[in-house]
């Protein structure tokens, strides 16, 4: 608590301090605004600066303009920009999951971490929950597909996002944006920055969210899943020599939500739901953003960390490099999970607390040598512990006044130390071969008990149990690259990846089981190119990647109706494809951006998968020693649409002599239809759709002044990120909505001073 009490007073001195600096300031500098085609667009994928256009992977990018452009202020929506990224949401931040290439592993595991990593700012996010935060002060997003487990390492077997927030300015500058949008939302946010001395800059963010809901809760006539946040962040940068460079930076966010509930799409045997479900006058279906809940939910976290790197370019040219980081992620939800404004389960609470510490420490050579390479090692230990508990009737006949329940508390320890190298020779100015090695040590220690609420009667075994594993692995890549022209850059690669064991560390879990290490080896060829000089930037890439032991989690139904979850290694398995980008500068203010992926993610082995609800023998449902498993071998993964795709046309031009401007920008995105449940569910199915958005505006002389109205999914497409069982109505299906799958109109004014 003293710890994030500090932050906060940090940023806020900042912030005020700040002000008294703000006269005669110049806008902010060129290189915090988006490239266009023609520019260089730089990258750190390879742990080094570099274009983008040199790099021997499929990278995608977004600057921060473009996210402001497409008013994109959550890592959900970069799925509407980027082919074959995913998000699946979920009732609490410990469930919502990222994916890459139809990969990816999302759970309520405490023992079990993604397959797509989030690094922030060099920082690797030891959960996914933990890097939820707001997209705010960003400088550039890179979505690295494909196993990155040499540079990366930790939780990185499917892919990488590299999130990039902007560094300090000596220039003086800054700029306040505000929004106000569909359910009342308005966004304010502010950014300054300048040099405090000829070698000390700073730089300090702040901003502030708040939406309606856009659930009715028919109960109390209230609004659930809102959105309540507020944070910054702030920067200083120290360079006490020409070779030495220093970067702190800290930040802090809070979230305090009526969120995040599902709504009824079917019904399913359970008289009582119906009916009261009935008479609260909510029809289920595809489309209904109705519930009658007597209980709360709600959605409390606070997020916040800081960082040091330090840079020493020494002898050479060789630049010692050290980042240093230490994070804080606490969260505590509940949600009324029976679905009807009765107490049958209105307690369906988490409570999880997660501490992590990193460090990096890397030897980088000089770039434009013929011999590049970068080394170094890696340190994280993270403390995380989750509670959970649900407690109500779960409508069984019990005498009045009695309930049963049951809790959770699981304790883990990781700690994850790792080697690393990694070099590009240039034989020639045409050819190049790289490659690199990792090993990597991970060791996990979990205490999970399971117990029942006080004055309540545990429902299922109490349990204490004890379990520790350690996984060691190599990972490694190789490959060669060929420019057979100035414009033209041809790479092949094959990776090996690994992502650590865990424990089936679930509220349903009677013994505590082991689940393996998530192994994937993939194989990428692609071409980076840049055409008619250099207003066309097209780079395509294909790809096979092999996963074995897939860390996936199964929903089932347990004999008293309630959802049953676990966490299992599903098998073998291939996703296979092609992902193209393309950014084409047509001059007079013309830019046409887009980029489409085709994907067939499938089962090469998964003979004991779970069974959907109601599968019968003929539909391949087959019970044996009291569990019933499907053969999912040969069939396509959930949460993987073939084909995503997206494209956007921007226009701005000057209108007067004294440079006031008018732009405007249509953009679109569309995905193919998806299982969202594991058990590939014939009614979990999410059928294709597409979003339109539009936005128009102007900016004054100067460019110091812009405002525009937007619109988003103009064609108001309903859409949902995920279709499971109904907990306590056996046969019945739930979804999920985003904020998005509704139609939206809004404005926005920025000043840059």
């Amino acid at each position: 608590m003293r710890m994030k009490s500090i932050f906060v007073a940090l940023m806020g001195s900042t912030l005020l301090a700040s002000g008294a600096h703000a006269q005669d300031t110049a806008p902010l500098s060129a290189s915090e605004n988006a490239s266009v085609a023609g520019d260089e667009i730089v990258v750190t994928a390879q742990k080094r600066e570099q274009s983008l256009q040199d790099v021997p992977l499929s990278v995608a990018v977004l600057s921060g303009e473009q996210l402001s452009n497409r008013n994109i202020t959550e890592i959900s929506q970069l799925q509407t920009t980027t082919p074959n990224f995913s998000f699946q949401g979920s009732n609490n931040p410990r469930g919502a999951g990222l994916a890459i290439r139809g990969i990816g592993t999302n759970n309520f595991s405490s023992a079990i971490e993604g397959s797509v990593g989030i690094v922030i700012d060099g920082v690797p996010i030891g959960r996914q929950g933990a890097g939820m935060t707001d997209l705010f002060d960003i400088q550039r997003i890179e979505v690295l597909r494909g196993p990155q487990g040499t540079l990366f390492g930790k939780n990185a077997s499917a892919g990488v996002l590299n999130i990039v927030t902007t560094d300090p300015s000596y220039s003086w500058g800054g700029k306040v944006q505000a929004t106000y949008g569909e359910f009342d939302e308005f966004v304010l946010r502010g950014t300054v920055t300048g040099g405090l001395t000829s070698n000390l800059a700073f730089r300090a963010s702040a901003y502030r969210t708040k939406r309606d809901g856009y659930i009715r809760n028919r109960f109390d006539d209230s609004r659930l899943n809102d959105r309540d946040e507020w944070g910054g962040r702030a920067k200083l940068l120290w360079e006490p020599a020409d070779n030495i460079r220093v970067l702190v930076a800290g930040d802090y966010s809070s979230r305090d939500a009526a969120c995040c509930m599902w709504t009824i799409r079917s019904f399913g045997n359970n008289a009582d739901i119906r009916n009261r479900v009935t008479a609260a006058g909510i029809v289920p279906g595809p489309d209904n953003r109705e519930v009658a809940l007597d209980g709360r939910t709600f959605i409390r976290q606070e997020t916040y960390g800081g960082s040091v790197q330090v840079d020493i370019e020494g002898t050479g040219g060789i630049t010692v490099t050290s980042i240093t980081g230490l994070r804080w992620w606490d969260a505590t939800d509940n949600n009324d999970a029976d679905q009807r404004p009765t107490p049958v389960l209105n307690i369906n609470n988490g409570d999880s607390r997660q501490r992590q510490f990193t460090q990096e420490l890397r030897l980088t050579s000089p770039s434009g040598e013929p011999f590049e390479w970068v080394g170094g090692l890696f340190l994280f230990n993270q403390d995380y512990e989750l509670g959970n508990s649900q407690q109500g009737t779960f409508d069984q006949p019990l005498p009045p006044g009695v309930q049963l329940s049951r809790a959770i508390f699981v304790e883990n320890d990781t700690q994850n130390f790792a080697a690393f190298a990694d070099a590009t020779y240039h034989l020639s100015d045409q050819f190049n071969v790289f490659g690199g090695l990792r090993y990597t040590v991970e060791r996990l220690n979990t205490h999970f008990r399971r117990f029942a609420n006080p004055g309540t009667i545990l429902l299922g075994p109490n349990v204490d149990q004890k379990m520790k594993r350690v996984d060691g692995a190599w990972t490694w890549r190789m490959g060669a690259q060929f420019r057979p022209t100035e414009e033209v850059t041809l790479y092949g690669s094959v990776a090996r990846g690994f992502k650590g064991g865990g424990f089936n560390a679930l509220q349903d879990s009677t013994v505590l089981r082991t689940v393996e290490p998530e192994i994937p080896t993939s194989y990428e060829f692609g071409a980076k190119t840049e055409l008619f000089d250099r207003r066309v930037r097209f780079n395509i890439a294909f790809f096979s990647t092999d996963f074995d032991d897939f860390q996936a989690q199964a929903i089932g139904v347990s004999d008293t109706g309630t959802l049953v979850f676990d966490v299992i290694n599903a098998g073998s398995l291939r996703t296979r494809g092609i992902e193209a980008d393309v950014d084409i500068n047509m001059g007079s203010g013309l830019r046409l951006m887009g980029g489409a992926a085709y994907t067939r993610a499938k089962y090469t082995d998964f003979a004991g998968a779970p069974c959907y609800f109601g599968q019968t023998v003929a539909q391949g449902c087959i019970v044996s020693g009291g569990q019933a498993r499907q053969d999912l071998t040969g069939k396509e993964l959930a949460m993987a649409p073939k084909f995503t795709a997206n494209a956007s046309a921007r226009y701005e031009t000057e209108v007067s002599a004294a440079g006031a401007s008018v732009f405007g920008q249509l953009s679109f995105a569309y995905r193919g239809s998806t299982f969202t449940a594991l058990d590939l569910d014939p009614k979990s199915v999410q059928k294709a759709y597409g979003l339109l958005d539009a936005q128009i505006g102007f900016a004054l002389p100067g460019d110091r002044l812009r405002a525009w109205i937007w619109g988003k999914n103009l064609t108001d497409k309903s859409f949902v990120e995920l279709i499971y069982d109904t907990p306590l109505d056996t046969g019945g299906q739930s979804q999920f909505f985003p904020s998005t799958a509704a139609r939206q109109f809004g404005a926005t004014v920025e000043y840059r001073f």
